[in-house]
């Protein structure tokens, strides 16, 4: 008979403090702003799951994505979820790694991003455009908005998706790895977020692995300038006001 396994004895002892064994693989939780921080950060993944549905968008990002690990080399530990990571790629190389993509891969991404890509040039994935940004029409400032403020209760579905898509970068690039014990570990079953409780476990995980991740110094973490750039702006296009996370 095997002996049994003492409560909390997966938890790990430091100092005068036990650590959960999910607080022991990512380090301390971060006290990151969804809203200030990672609804900008995010939202170009966003505007693909809005325009093209959950499945299609992670197809994209994954091709994308891999797209630029293939092709920079210099940023082998970057995990390309956050938009101002890419602001750090040199002149040029963005558009040339979207132009040797699959085609219409390539022209999903560019149609997903168009609102935000004319409404907003300093945005750091806007190289995929080249000298061709797109021009701003009247009903784009109106789609953008809606896609925002969707993103607000992080708790919802769509949200949810989103998320989920960025932590799906972070597993592909294999910067992410958990135990086989960890709800994280059956990452697939988001998909039947909010209705089942392994789901809803999951969905706890991303949110606590996404305000990891975003930590200074942490594999999402950019500089913090474009979402400073960006609800700056946003407030030049639109006044209005924002509520608190």
């Amino acid at each position: 008979m095997s002996a049994r396994t003492p409560v909390l004895g997966d938890h790990k002892r430091v100092k005068s403090k036990l650590i959960t064994p999910f607080n022991d693989l990512l380090g301390p939780m971060r006290d990151v702003s969804w809203i200030n921080t990672m609804i900008p950060e995010l939202l170009w993944i966003a505007l693909l799951h809005k325009a093209h549905g959950d499945r299609r968008a992670v197809e994209i990002v994954t091709a994308f994505t891999r797209a630029v690990r293939t092709n920079s080399p210099d940023f082998s530990g970057t995990v390309w979820a956050a938009a101002g990571k890419f602001a750090d790629m040199p002149d040029g190389m963005l558009q040339r790694i979207v132009t040797g993509m699959d085609a219409k891969c390539a022209d999903a991404l560019r149609t997903a991003l168009t609102p935000l890509a004319a409404l907003y040039p300093t945005h750091p994935v806007n190289a995929i455009y080249g000298d061709a940004i797109p021009i701003a029409e009247p009903d784009m400032l109106d789609h953008l908005r809606h896609v925002v403020v969707g993103l607000y209760d992080r708790s919802a579905r769509d949200t949810m998706m989103v998320q989920a898509t960025a932590i799906w970068v972070a597993f592909d690039s294999g910067r992410l790895k958990v135990a086989s014990d960890l709800a994280l570990a059956s990452f697939p079953r988001i998909e039947d977020y909010p209705t089942t409780e392994l789901s809803q476990r999951i969905g706890a995980s991303i949110r606590a692995s996404l305000n990891q991740m975003f930590g200074d110094g942490q594999m999402m973490a950019s500089d913090g300038r474009w979402p400073i750039d960006f609800w700056n702006h946003g407030l030049q296009l639109q006044p209005c006001e924002f509520g608190d996370d």
